[in-house]
């Protein structure tokens, strides 16, 4: 629990945030003063801008409560048991070498391993 409050990347979240919600509350609040003032265009904008405010709520609350490490390995984990469930191997497609460079050749066999191997598909996966 402290790791997803008090990680690094948390902590660059929460200033993030600290920011941008009264950021965007002054600039509804500066156009509800223009609105007022005659300008019908600001009617809407003062509208928007606390619906920006929230949406970055929102987008700070997921992003926190979201592991980068884990993200779409659910559904990596439930595509590879449904493949292997239906019998069907993981295929590796067969190509000809006849104009590829020795290195080109070498990046799509790591290539073609890493497709056939299962594991979950992010950045932040090494081998």
């Amino acid at each position: 629990m402290r790791a997803r409050w008090l990680s690094r990347r948390s902590l660059g979240l929460h200033v993030a945030v600290l920011l941008w919600f009264p950021g965007c509350l002054l600039a509804g609040w500066w156009q509800v003063t223009r609105a007022l003032d005659g300008n019908g265009l600001s009617y809407l904008y003062s509208v928007e801008w606390p619906a920006f405010a929230l949406i970055g709520v929102w987008v700070w609350w997921v992003q926190i409560h979201t592991d980068p490490n884990t993200v779409g390995a659910k559904a990596q984990r439930r595509m590879v048991a449904d493949r292997s469930r239906a019998g069907i191997a993981p295929v590796v497609p067969e190509r000809h070498r006849e104009d590829e460079d020795e290195d080109l050749a070498a990046y799509n066999d790591r290539l073609a391993k890493l497709a056939a191997d299962g594991r979950a598909k992010t950045w932040r996966t090494s081998s």
